[in-house]
């Protein structure tokens, strides 16, 4: 047999021509840069849905919990999140780190590979990697702008329709808001998704009855 056909041959020369990779055991799991500009009192997220994937969560979820912090009013067009106020990129940064460290990153093994859960009326952090679980703890400042009531796109609540509207929409009110359900008659109890927010008015659509 030549020495072409050599298996240490063979393996000696499928070793050189591989392509020489430099692994680092330091390498860790960071979130893109976020990609922030502005339009008159507008801050345009243009990478808004790019974050929302690497971060692994449901995107009205980060916005909301994003926008409530903030104390702005803003909604998710296509993959960017229209803010309507002028934010500095650092403390949106801040908002988008302090997400990461309250809903994904695992309290345990430091690691990203979790699942956000439900327990009961607990939102808990579920690691694969390691298995720990631990409940979702708010800032107290958070909780208290939430008790307050920020009524924000993408947020789910329970309703009930206290009126109809003259275009036939259902009317309910939560604390000093006013919105509108269509398809939906006077006293029914339902659960709504907002859809849009104006001043003290507001938009949503029914996701269970």
């Amino acid at each position: 047999m030549s020495d072409d056909y050599d298996y240490e041959a063979l393996l000696k020369r499928a070793h050189e021509s591989m392509p020489d990779i430099e692994v680092s055991g330091d390498e860790r799991w960071a979130v893109p840069a976020l990609d922030v500009i502005y339009e008159g009192r507008i801050t345009v997220w243009k990478n808004f849905q790019e974050i929302v994937d690497s971060i692994r969560r449901d995107a009205d979820h980060i916005q909301g919990h994003i926008l409530r912090s903030l104390g702005s009013a803003g909604s998710i067009e296509g993959r960017r999140l229209i803010l309507k106020s002028v934010i500095p990129k650092e403390k949106l940064k801040g908002k988008v780190d302090e997400y990461v460290s309250t809903f994904v990153i695992c309290g345990e093994c430091g690691k990203p590979d979790t699942h956000l859960v439900k327990d009961r009326r607990t939102s808990v952090v579920e690691c694969m990697a390691c298995g720990a679980k631990r409940p979702v703890k708010v800032k107290k400042g958070l909780q208290a702008k939430e008790r307050r009531r920020m009524l924000l796109p993408g947020d789910e609540i329970d309703v009930m329709i206290q009126d109809v509207g003259r275009l036939g929409d259902g009317v309910a009110k939560v604390d000093k808001f006013v919105i509108y359900v269509p398809g939906v008659t006077k006293g029914a109890a339902v659960k709504i998704k907002i859809e849009k927010v104006t001043g003290t008015m507001a938009v949503g659509r029914v996701v269970q009855t």
